[in-house]
């Protein structure tokens, strides 16, 4: 018998759509922030007003994304430990807590999540999937 691998001890999700819209708001603020640097360089480089005020709209709506997208993610909450796993806080974190060496423990699982659809929270080690099925949704397929 194989081992079993590492991402099959992943758990599903049963409540998705705060993780859905945390992402997509995330995405929002990143591409945002890639308009606001880009519009920096092109600012710097050539000028005009028509640069700044596109640069003056594109800091407005990282502000704005930022803003939405850190609601969402305070109050989006881990199934099992009811923590906050996609804002870093103060409390302890687990063992089994991932981190990318720059970024904070919330913006790892941010970014796992937006890039993989997976992310291991923070303070109670779990890892979950957004794509793997419910047991309640597969109970109430096979019902059906």
């Amino acid at each position: 018998m194989h081992p079993k691998r590492s991402v099959d001890n992943f758990r599903s999700i049963h409540h998705k759509r705060p993780f859905i819209e945390s992402n997509l708001l995330a995405l929002l603020h990143y591409l945002a922030l890639i308009a606001v640097i880009t519009l920096a360089v092109i600012l710097i480089r050539v000028g005009g007003t028509e640069v700044r005020n596109a640069f003056i709209a594109a800091m407005i709506a990282f502000a704005v994304t930022w803003l939405l997208s850190y609601i969402r993610r305070l109050n989006t909450k881990c199934p099992l430990c009811k923590g906050t796993p996609l804002l870093d806080c103060a409390a302890v974190k687990h063992t089994k807590a991932v981190r990318i060496a720059p970024l904070s423990y919330g913006t790892t699982a941010q970014l796992s999540l937006l890039f993989t659809h997976r992310f291991r929270c923070m303070y109670c080690g779990t890892g979950f999937d957004l794509l793997k099925k419910s047991s309640i949704v597969r109970d109430k397929a096979r019902k059906s």
